[in-house]
């Protein structure tokens, strides 16, 4: 369950530009592969204009990412967009044995079958300059 004082949660490490931890972890829910948001707040607070009354701080989006190691009190989330997802095809030939001259130790005891592997190559999507002090909260 989610309350007010759990989230939203604290960037306490920028591992990398697709990695960071935040100050929340198994003892406050977070699981596994959760969705979070991470984002920052806007340096002034906006003001609606009609009625002259704060509407808070604004987010600013720096991407979303996906809970890859939960401990007690940290979790981890990597980056879940990914771009220019490519294709390579590998084709390789691998020896089948022929049942019809299994055993017999000639050269005849195997075939080649064709084999064709397609991998998906893709690419994770940086968070925008993730800081120490931005803030996530699960989505």
């Amino acid at each position: 369950m989610v309350n007010n004082e759990t989230y939203p949660a604290t960037i306490v490490e920028v591992i990398d530009d697709t990695t960071v931890a935040i100050n929340r972890g198994a003892k406050h829910g977070v699981r596994f592969g959760e969705r979070f948001l991470i984002y920052s707040l806007s340096k002034r607070e906006i003001i609606d204009p009609e009625t002259e009354k704060s509407l808070g701080y604004l987010e600013i989006k720096k991407g979303t990412g996906r809970v890859t190691n939960v401990q007690d009190v940290m979790a981890t989330i990597e980056s879940d967009k990914t771009v220019n997802p490519d294709k390579r095809v590998i084709r390789r030939t691998k020896p089948i044995q022929n049942p019809l001259y299994a055993g017999l130790g000639s050269i005849y005891d195997y075939q080649q079958e064709e084999e064709e592997v397609i991998e998906m190559l893709t690419e994770l999507v940086p968070f925008k300059n993730p800081q120490i002090g931005d803030k996530a909260r699960p989505i």
